[in-house]
């Protein structure tokens, strides 16, 4: 009886840790070209290219702004942005935004999101990319 209680008191705890981790995934992480564009066009989020200089100047998203990943500057850019606010983040194909949503989860942001595959799987499927 005194296991079953256990137990049962264990299954209730990781059920509930699931679910606040699932609710915590709805809230960011690697997102795909749809939802994506869905959290763009809903507005309000700050859209931030971590590639380098010359390659946002290639061509990037509309409304971007270039923090670059590689700077010495880029936690202090980070840090400047609102973190009560939506972060969209993208690269090239999704290491560095992978890497800078993982420092950005570190500095206290709540909300971020990763393009998965970059502006490359981005611009595959046909959508707009500015120079």
């Amino acid at each position: 009886m005194r296991y079953t209680f256990i137990f049962l008191l264990l299954s209730v705890f990781v059920s509930c840790t699931s679910e606040s981790t699932a609710q915590a995934q709805v809230q960011s992480g690697k997102v795909n070209v749809a939802q994506f564009e869905q959290l763009i066009a809903k507005g309000n989020v700050q859209l931030i290219d971590v590639r380098t200089p010359e390659e946002y100047k290639a061509g990037h998203l509309k409304g971007a702004t270039n923090i670059d990943f590689y700077a010495t500057d880029f936690a202090a850019r980070m840090k400047k942005l609102d973190a009560n606010k939506p972060v969209l983040v993208y690269c090239a194909v999704g290491g560095r935004s992978g890497s800078a949503a993982s420092k950005l989860s570190g500095m206290g942001f709540k909300q971020i999101y990763d393009l998965q595959g970059g502006i490359r799987a981005w611009a595959s499927q046909g959508k707009q990319v500015v120079q």
